[in-house]
């Protein structure tokens, strides 16, 4: 368990319950069922974790039960969260602080919430022609041409995630499919056991060097557009599949923008990644990347 503040939230544990709860709800499952289902098998060192974040689930859609907020009550009230966190290896600094957020967490869910939570219907999946595998080319400040491929993606009605891989290309001429394959990426992670070694297996065929996003739904709306004002899609390659991690930094599409002012942030950012990353390359070129993972995905789709 991750664990990074004393807040009911501060770990990897209750996040994922929350997350987890969500989506089964908006699924449409009864929160009594998901409740029951994620209690079944409670680890000892995670347990309050779990039972704090599912609480505070079952209040925020009205369902928190007297019996339940009793149990979450004797659990705060006798401190045994405080013991087992003391048992963890907790200092005096974070009990003192998870304490005082303990009593904050039972008195809010005491009162019943005025407005429940409701379900929300889950997103759509939709085309993109930005899908994983498009290799896209546009221009740099000095007006050479640059390239890059769409790689992590998922599109949806509400939300977009995107990832794009940057190419070592920067030439005078607009490039063509020819020129993007024999090119190569600008990230040392790929088909690396120095960077990989210590991951799955499958995090052998990795990026780390990526620009990537999270896109909600007024952003998602403007995806297409402002990137159909500074990009070209001259092409496509298999789908390359996910990235392990990727830049923090995305394209600006949340700020209602022109075109022109989108191209001045993007080109700035895609200046800014190529010239801090100069001596990074794959030792493999794009196509052979390529020809890797249609020989991968081609193994997985016959087992």
């Amino acid at each position: 368990m991750g664990t990074w503040n004393a807040t009911i939230f501060g770990n990897d544990t209750s996040l994922d319950i929350k997350e987890e709860f969500f989506e089964r709800y908006n699924g449409g499952e009864e929160p009594a069922t998901i409740k029951n289902d994620l209690t079944m098998d409670l680890d000892d060192d995670d347990r309050y974790n779990v039972l704090f974040a599912l609480a505070h689930c079952m209040w925020e859609v009205g369902q928190l039960d007297d019996g339940f907020l009793l149990e979450i009550k004797e659990i705060i009230d006798k401190k045994e969260d405080l013991a087992l966190a003391q048992e963890l290896g907790a200092d005096s600094k974070f009990l003192k602080q998870r304490s005082a957020n303990l009593e904050k967490f039972l008195e809010k869910i005491s009162v019943k919430k005025e407005k429940p939570k409701k379900r929300i219907a889950p997103p759509v999946p939709v085309e993109s022609k930005y899908r994983n595998g498009a290799v896209t080319v546009f221009q740099y400040e000095d007006g050479v041409y640059g390239s890059l491929i769409a790689a992590d993606g998922a599109f949806f009605d509400k939300e977009t995630y995107y990832a794009y891989l940057l190419t070592d290309i920067k030439i005078p001429r607009k490039p063509t499919m020819k020129d993007v394959r024999e090119a190569r990426i600008i990230d040392p992670s790929f088909h690396s056991q120095e960077y990989n070694s210590f991951r799955d297996s499958r995090y052998y065929y990795t990026f780390v060097n990526c620009i990537s996003g999270y896109l909600k739904s007024s952003a998602t709306k403007r995806f297409e557009r402002y990137n159909d004002s500074f990009f070209e899609i001259i092409g496509y390659l298999s789908d390359w599949g996910s990235c392990c991690s990727a830049a923090s930094v995305g394209f600006d599409y949340y700020r209602q923008k022109s075109s022109d002012e989108f191209k001045t942030s993007v080109t700035r950012e895609l200046n800014k990644r190529f010239n801090e990353n100069l001596n990074i390359r794959t030792e493999m070129t794009i196509d052979e990347i390529d020809q890797e993972f249609i020989l991968s995905n081609a193994s997985q789709d016959s087992k």
